[in-house]
């Protein structure tokens, strides 16, 4: 990791400078125009909507923009692999004025704030507020506040629109579709990109009818030497906080962003693009750190959507065709290269998100709406050797293809998730049942593969003269397809920070991470089996009832439905859980942390039996039990209610023992069959199952920390 980065931000802070040596850089929004005068500037509010912005949301407008400007202004380290983990992050200190500075200082929202940006962009992040002494108006940032009656009606939902295919499928499908009236918010890098935005917002209004969308453009001004670093991993951090502003001017409690969920999730896809080098910025993490944050900024339940989660590019260019909005296409942009934009070429033709365009483009049969001569290199046919980086550019697009190869050969949701791990950290910040999401994940990935072979098996068609006559550059695409020397995609995930043990169990994410006798860990869907797996694996050789390891898993979920409870009363959104189908239906919440702490002492009070070897209390208590866990299992959906039968702990020891049979037979044996054959072996059940290892085999199950 690079060296500490000291942001002194505003003209109230310290003229300090760093003890230890490390750089220092300053800026601030606020007075005189120097060489570190920040200028945000809001376009086109109108008077109607416009009303006094909270303390606390001004306060997030200047936090969003100097972390903005400054991951521009420091440039990252060396790029290649090998010095990944100590060059390419950067380990920032913020020293920020804020109007509220107890609410700022507080725990839990500087630890939103580190941990979400940090994941954000792969930075190390910590914040230091001071009390702000003066600060204009927001009227100040407004350049063209206007009363000319130009808003039809009430705006129903702030869209961010950064004017690529995504987000302007998402205009298609609300405006033209839905008939809804949007404010679009566009956060514009540089006036290279005026033209297009003009032509697509003209396009766009033609098409709305009645409901003519308000365009909002937020611009960033600042001087050219700040313009280091063009990975801009925090850009949608500025982005969330413009739009939660204009929503709440608007009294509003969402934003949309619109994302494939391709890029969304935006698995590695080699060894040259993990951790932050693959772009976070609409991650569900992501969208859940924003949301929890912006509920908290705002004293009230705030959220932050990304509708076509579940869609993948090619599916949205066949959205905007189908709606009658092919002419769209060819304005929008989606080049990361704007630096090099040029009135001839608006795209590059090199980077991925130009490559992601094609392939999506030609797999929704809409390339004659594509124009091939906005873009400076044919992605499928020339060469790209003017760039510095060919070799690593090269192994990419093979790995972008190979990846395709790899996802279309997988049979299963299970083995998608052992192949591509990366999954399971977005399983816990998705709507839906883990296991069902995760089935949409791989659904998800299958189509956008088909997608991708689809389009290379027309590209052959249409350049077979050219294939078979050699007529292609060593790196252009058509060539790389059918080198046989160019590597192949092997799933990267970032160095661990410390070596994996050998047998590990435990919880990450949304879903488990296993790993056998040092073999190559691997995931498990969070199925009733793995939890009741957890707690036998956890305390080996001891002998435990099968009721009180169910209803110690009843007693973890109803934890997660207490805390999801507490979460949607203060207008987080639930993080789901496959257990907790009927968490939206609870009426008594009381009931439910009644039923935790009456399980938990009779729990205790079974102990008690056992060691005074009283077993017919002992029964009694474990009947008790039983009903105890059913009434869980009724509130919170563990499972669905129990069946009716004169003995019920009868009925817990069959679903105990089914529950993890079923777990090892369809997820760990198509994985490890070598573990699945152990587990087998090792554990016994009845009324008191165990896990009986060979050789003093012993578990790590302590969990992944904000995994």
């Amino acid at each position: 990791m690079e060296g500490k980065r000291y942001i002194i931000c505003g003209t109230d802070s310290p003229h300090l400078q760093p003890e230890d040596g490390s750089e220092l850089l300053r800026l601030h929004l606020y007075g005189s125009d120097d060489d570190h005068k920040i200028k945000l500037e809001i376009e086109d509010i109108r008077k109607q909507i416009y009303k006094d912005v909270p303390t606390r949301l001004r306060d997030l407008l200047d936090i969003a923009t100097y972390v903005y400007a400054a991951d521009q202004a420091i440039k990252r380290g060396v790029n290649d692999v090998e010095t990944f983990g100590t060059s390419w992050r950067r380990r920032f200190h913020f020293v920020i004025p804020v109007g509220d500075f107890d609410f700022w200082q507080t725990d839990s929202v500087k630890k939103l704030l580190t941990e979400t940006l940090g994941f954000l962009s792969d930075d190390h992040y910590d914040f230091e507020f001071l009390p702000i002494k003066q600060r204009p108006s927001l009227q100040g940032f407004l350049a063209n506040l206007n009363d000319d009656g130009a808003m039809l009606g009430f705006p129903e939902q702030v869209v961010m629109f950064s004017g690529g295919l995504d987000s302007l499928g998402g205009a298609v499908e609300e405006v033209v579709n839905q008939k809804r009236r949007l404010i679009l918010v566009n956060h514009r890098s540089t006036e290279k990109l005026d033209k297009r935005y003009r032509s697509i917002r003209t396009l766009l209004d033609a098409k709305a009818d009645f409901n003519k969308p308000t365009h909002i453009r937020v611009t960033v001004h600042k001087k050219k030497w700040m313009n280091r670093e063009h990975t801009q991993r925090s850009r949608s951090f500025l982005y969330v906080a413009l739009g939660a502003v204009i929503a709440n001017m608007l009294g509003q409690t969402s934003v949309r962003f619109y994302e494939n969920g391709v890029i969304s999730m935006n698995l590695p896809i080699c060894a040259q693009v993990v951790g932050g080098k693959a772009t976070r910025t609409t991650h569900p993490r992501v969208f859940d750190g924003f949301q929890k944050l912006l509920s908290l900024v705002m004293d009230n339940g705030f959220f932050v959507e990304n509708p076509f989660i579940w869609k993948t590019k090619g599916e949205v260019v066949d959205l905007i065709v189908r709606s009658g909005c092919k002419e769209l296409v060819g304005p929008s942009i989606s080049c990361t290269h704007t630096w090099e934009m040029t009135k001839e070429h608006s795209h590059c033709g090199t980077c991925s998100q130009c490559i992601d365009r094609r392939f999506a483009v030609i797999a929704a049969n809409a390339e004659n709406h594509d124009p091939l001569g906005q873009y400076a290199v044919d992605v499928f046919t020339q060469s790209r050797d003017k760039t510095v980086k060919v070799h690593e550019d090269k192994t990419m697009f093979a790995n972008y293809l190979e990846r395709a190869n790899q996802v279309e050969r997988v049979a299963t949701a299970t083995q998608f998730l052992s192949k591509y791990p990366e999954v399971a950290r977005a399983l816990r910040f998705m709507d839906g049942n883990p296991g069902a999401t995760s089935q949409r994940c791989f659904d998800l990935y299958r189509r956008h593969a088909r997608e991708v072979n689809s389009v290379i098996d027309k590209m052959f068609a249409v350049h077979s003269s050219g294939i078979r006559q050699r007529l292609f550059p060593p790196d252009a695409l058509m060539r790389i397809v059918y080198e046989s020397h160019l590597p192949t995609s092997v799933p990267a995930t970032p160095l661990p920070d410390e070596p994996l043990p050998d047998n590990l169990f435990r919880r990450s994410g949304g879903a488990w991470q296993v790993r056998f006798r040092g073999q190559k860990s691997f995931t498990v869907l969070p199925w009733l089996g793995a939890s009741y797996l957890y707690y036998l694996l956890s305390s080996p050789n001891v002998p435990q009832q099968a009721v009180e390891i169910v209803c110690r898993t009843a007693i973890d979920f109803c934890d997660v439905a207490i805390s999801n409870q507490e979460a949607i009363e203060q207008g987080l959104q639930s993080a789901s859980n496959p257990l907790l189908a009927s968490l939206g239906d609870i009426s008594d919440w009381a009931a439910v942390k009644d039923y935790r702490r009456e399980a938990e002492e009779l729990i205790a009070e079974i102990e008690n039996a056992r060691r005074d070897n009283n077993n017919v209390l002992e029964q009694q208590y474990q009947s008790d039990l039983t009903m105890i866990v059913s009434k869980i299992n009724e509130s919170v959906g563990i499972g669905g209610k129990l069946k009716q039968s004169n003995d019920k702990r009868k009925n817990i020891r069959d679903s105990f023992r089914s529950n993890v049979k079923r777990v090892i037979d369809q997820q760990i044996r198509e994985t490890d069959p070598n573990l699945a054959d152990h587990l087998g072996k090792a554990i016994s059940f009845g009324n008191s199952p165990r896990y009986i290892p060979e050789d003093l085999l012993s578990w790590e199950t302590r969990p992944v920390k904000n995994g």
